[in-house]
């Protein structure tokens, strides 16, 4: 997302300069024509309507000023040419190109320390400040800054010292020492305040609304711009309300109330082409493109852009281009179209190429003219200035050739980080799938131990029960009828015999239970459970409490038969182990979940007690609760009992 940031470049001149298409730049125009502004009229007419242009024609303003700064040279007026220098420097600040914007900041404090021009001096050292905060050269900003506001305090110019304040205040908002921002946007803004300087006021509400959001106090952040905007409103202010309303923006993006930030945008736009503020209008099409992409609408996101782009072709700006080159690819990557993504990033690599060439060509241009100009000074600076040129040439060559070696190397990297990154993530996905069929067959071939085990435990119980019980049962009737017959002396050996076959009946009813409850087969789980309940608690020893809830039909007899001896197991450890005396076993279903807790009394165990344990019940638990994927959670501590919480899914059912 780009951010437009107000802030002033020159302090000495009016607002209503900066606005194109009013009366006086129309005069301006009409005296330059007409050559009725001569000499130093025509140094500062030049210099005055060149402010009309930074915006809507950089070329154009770039024109006015270099020829303002050859008529100061011709009649030597060196006011003129601090003010053209300064002026030219603000050229090539708006089209970011720092390195010829400082060079004529530096000229124009050079003229103004000569003729004691103070208040260019100061908006220089402002604006040498600006180029410095740009780049992140942070130290040499707040020093420029300073040097301006010292002048301004020296002048007593409160209009200067707040416009001091208010950049600074920018600075130390970009280095993120917010709080220390937010004084200096406040003292900037009681200076305003007090002189009515209603567009600086606006200005730094504005500023302290920004820097309110970055201390997320949206709230605080929201009051200033609304605070500014009613200002902008009132003053007409469109260049102003055209920035005011994309920060207005960023708020709404931030609360993803992206409908909101889009009306916003809207809005600025409206303001930025009635200026024409084309400038604006490329980063507030973007900005909007950005909104429609979070929303996910790539059409309308795609014809913003398309629309900043045909802005940036009309002006000729290589550099806005490539913001919007930049846009396209964060577009294409979020809609997933990475074939156009991939295009755009190489169009934006030429991009900044040629941008890198421009820069070089015009810096050479410069020299040269410098050259030109200074010749008369000396043939030594001429020898001097041939080997500069010479040497930025063959610099440029080197450049060039390098910064190809370069793209070449990146790209041979980023093929080879493509395929290393191919091959490690398809050796990962052939891992992971070797590890779940391995975890697939694992649990189908436990599945079909214990459903074969379980069918057998079965099938010995109906034997046990329906042959062998019955041949013990018929026994049984048999050694009764010969009690009534027997003599005294045999009657003893019957009674003994009667006894044995009992107990073998008793027996055998146990282990056929152990094997396969006849409830568990019958009634079904809750039934089976409340059984296995009664038998403990028949021992008075023990108490059992079974509870249910949410169960109102029979579970898959498979899913049965596995949680009953899930319990079973549980049960038997702590009757082995815990030497509790409540046992809680609570079965409950809440739609489509079914959730076993067990818990006791008892003593409990210490940590990593179930993972270093040796014997197979833990395990068997665990496989047969993961079988139908469940989740076991097991909470324990030494003296305070164990709980148990199984947890099935419908996945699971």
């Amino acid at each position: 997302m780009i951010k437009i940031v107000p802030a002033l470049i020159l302090a000495i001149f009016i607002h209503k300069y900066s606005c194109s298409q009013n009366p006086v730049a129309d005069s301006l125009e009409k005296a330059i024509r007409s050559g009725a502004a001569k000499d130093t009229n025509l140094v500062n007419a030049l210099n005055r309507l060149s402010i009309n242009y930074w915006y809507n024609d950089t070329e154009k303003a770039y024109t006015l000023t270099r020829r303002a700064l050859k008529e100061a040279e011709r009649i030597d007026f060196r006011r003129g040419r601090a003010v053209s220098n300064n002026l030219l420097g603000v050229v090539f600040d708006i089209k970011s190109e720092f390195d010829s914007a400082l060079y004529y900041y530096q000229q124009s404090v050079k003229f103004s320390k000569e003729t004691g021009y103070l208040k260019i001096l100061a908006s220089a050292y402002n604006n040498i400040g600006m180029v410095h905060k740009n780049r992140g050269n942070f130290s040499p900003a707040i020093k420029a800054y300073y040097d301006a506001l010292r002048i301004f305090e020296k002048l007593k110019d409160q209009k200067g010292i707040g416009n001091a304040y208010n950049n600074l205040g920018l600075v130390y908002s970009d280095m993120k020492q917010y709080q220390l921002a937010l004084d200096l946007h406040m003292k900037s803004l009681k200076i305003r305040e007090k002189i009515s300087d209603k567009y600086g006021i606006g200005a730094s509400l504005t500023n302290l609304g920004l820097v309110y959001s970055q201390l997320n106090d949206q709230e605080k952040a929201m009051d200033c711009y609304l605070k500014s905007l009613r200002i902008k409103e009132e003053l007409g202010d469109k260049y102003g309300l055209g920035i005011l309303l994309n920060n207005l923006a960023l708020i709404y993006m931030d609360k993803k109330e992206y409908r909101k930030a889009i009306d916003m945008y809207r809005r600025s736009a409206i303001y930025h082409h009635e200026v024409e503020d084309h400038n604006g209008l490329i980063f507030t099409y973007i900005n909007t493109g950005a909104a429609y992409t979070r929303t996910g609408n790539y059409r309308m996101a795609e014809m913003e852009i398309d629309s900043a782009k045909q802005i940036a072709i009309e002006i000729k700006s290589v550099l806005r281009l490539a913001k919007v080159y930049s846009a396209y690819a964060t577009l294409y990557n979020s809609s997933g179209n990475y074939y156009k993504a991939t295009q755009a990033y190489r169009v934006l690599d030429s991009l900044k190429d040629s941008i890198y060439s421009e820069n070089m060509s015009r810096n050479t241009a410069e020299m040269r003219e410098l050259y030109e100009t200074e010749k008369k000074e000396g043939e030594i600076k001429l020898l001097q200035k041939e080997n500069r040129i010479k040497n930025l040439e063959i610099a440029q060559q080197k450049n060039r050739f390098r910064n190809q070696l370069m793209l070449v190397a990146i790209l041979l990297m980023l093929i080879l980080s493509g395929i290393t990154l191919w091959y490690i993530r398809s050796r990962y996905r052939l891992k992971v799938q070797a590890e779940k069929d391995k975890i697939r067959i694992q649990k189908e071939g436990y599945a079909a131990v214990v459903n074969a085990e379980e069918g057998e435990r079965k099938r010995i119980a109906m034997e046990l029960h329906d042959g062998l019980g019955q041949l013990l049962s018929a026994a049984r009737l048999n050694v009764s009828v010969l009690e009534d017959i027997a003599q005294e002396p045999d009657r003893e050996a019957v009674e003994n015999a009667e006894s044995l076959i009992d107990q073998a009946i008793a027996d055998l009813r146990n282990i056929s239970h152990n094997l396969m409850p006849s409830a568990l087969i019958r009634l079904g789980l809750v039934p089976a459970l409340n059984d296995m309940a009664s038998k403990i608690n028949s021992g008075r020893q023990v108490i059992v409490e079974v509870k249910t809830s949410g169960i109102d039909h029979r579970l898959p007899e498979d899913f049965e038969i596995a949680l009953y001896r899930v319990v079973q197991e549980a049960v038997n450890n702590i009757l082995r182990h815990a030497n509790a005396s409540l046992i809680s076993i609570r079965l409950s279903k809440v739609k489509e979940t079914l959730n076993l807790e067990i818990s006791d009394n008892g003593k409990g165990m210490p940590e990593n007690a179930e993972k270093n344990s040796k014997g197979i019940g833990w395990n068997d638990i665990r496989s047969r609760v993961s079988l139908f994927n469940g989740n076991m959670i097991l909470y324990s501590d030494p003296g305070t009992g164990t709980h148990i919480n199984i947890n099935f899914s419908k996945l699971s059912l």
